[in-house]
């Protein structure tokens, strides 16, 4: 009889925006790679408090789980490897399937500042998954001793998304709104935009960091929306876009795609890898370049439809919760018995 494999994943709360709170549901939502997945918050954003009692809380539920269960914790980098790099550690010395994914934009300039403590974490792993080739070979560099695959994040299909040609001319920023996503770039590109296309409207989203956003001719600025309303507001808007000057494998991004949405972002971190299937790609801190392929999209509804299809293909080919969970099963019953 086949033992019932429980995972347990374990990093931001998935109530949250973000895009590993994003990874973390659908992970959950959809039971990837197990019988049952279960998500253990350990952080919570603008929450000190609350962030460490779901740590502690994280970490004693640990010894209560049964030896075939996986524990699968999610890093990005610098304090993470203590809060969460705690967890792996604590996995193994407990005989615990030990997994981790590492996210974020900065994993790589991290590792050299500490290679001790990227290398001391990620060497107790059975099995470290990554989202772009170049952290995969540093991981291999640094911890030999762990498996390390690229695995990509999952993403839910919309089907009920409309076309692209069927939107208004809206474009959508979701993330958080700062220096490091390019959201002063999209501004200084938008100026550009909006004296052209005089029916065109953005959209920012997102929590607000280093960048207040002036107040500009049909730009709107909102806070942070939950799952549903990016949903909606994916399903309204005619491209993405994501001028970033760091990222790792951006989740929005992906999401635009699994909608059917193309995008327009930067040259950074595993984003060229989707582009050639979904999106269109400027240098980190051209407005000029960002306006007019923004602007591209806004007017050929065609184009905009061409390249969503194409990338909604894709992400169901690579990307889909189906896809995912064959992949993760796979690699779960390697790690136990390797374990």
């Amino acid at each position: 009889m086949k033992e019932h494999r429980a995972i347990h994943h374990f990093g931001p709360d998935p109530a949250y925006v973000g895009g590993m709170g994003s990874v973390l549901r659908v992970l959950e939502e959809h039971c990837l790679g197990g019988d049952t997945v279960k998500v253990h918050p350990t952080w919570r954003p603008n929450s000190r408090l609350a962030s460490i009692l779901l740590a502690l809380r994280a970490a004693l539920s640990i010894p209560r789980m049964r030896e075939s269960d996986v524990v699968h914790v999610h890093l990005a980098e610098d304090g993470a490897f203590i809060r969460e790099g705690i967890l792996v550690v604590l996995a193994r010395m407990l005989r615990k399937v030990t997994v981790v994914t590492i996210h974020g934009a900065n994993f790589l300039p991290f590792a050299d500042r500490h290679r001790w403590l990227a290398s001391g974490v990620l060497r107790r792993a059975h099995l470290v998954t990554c989202l772009d080739r170049a952290v995969l070979r540093r991981v291999r560099q640094i911890a030999p001793q762990a498996r390390a695959e690229l695995m990509p994040n999952p993403v839910a299909i919309d089907d009920e998304s409309p076309g692209a040609d069927e939107t208004d001319e809206i474009v959508l920023f979701a993330g958080e709104i700062g220096l490091r996503k390019g959201a002063d770039v999209l501004w200084r590109a938008w100026r550009i935009v909006a004296a052209s296309r005089p029916e065109a409207r953005c959209i920012m989203v997102g929590p607000s960091h280093d960048f207040t956003v002036p107040e500009t001719e049909r730009l709107e600025v909102r806070g942070a929306v939950n799952a549903d309303e990016l949903r909606d507001l994916l399903r309204s808007a005619r491209v993405v876009a994501l001028p970033s000057r760091a990222e790792g494998m951006p989740m929005i991004l992906t999401e635009a795609m699994s909608g059917g949405r193309p995008f327009v972002s930067t040259r950074v971190g595993g984003i060229p890898e989707l582009a050639r299937e979904g999106g269109m790609l400027v240098d980190v801190g051209d407005e000029a370049a960002l306006a007019r392929c923004l602007a591209e999209l806004l007017a050929d509804r065609g184009l905009a439809r061409s390249i969503g299809e194409q990338s909604q293909r894709y992400c169901r080919e690579t990307r889909s919760v189906d896809v995912i969970d064959a992949r993760l099963g796979k690699l779960y019953t390697a790690a136990t018995a390797q374990a």
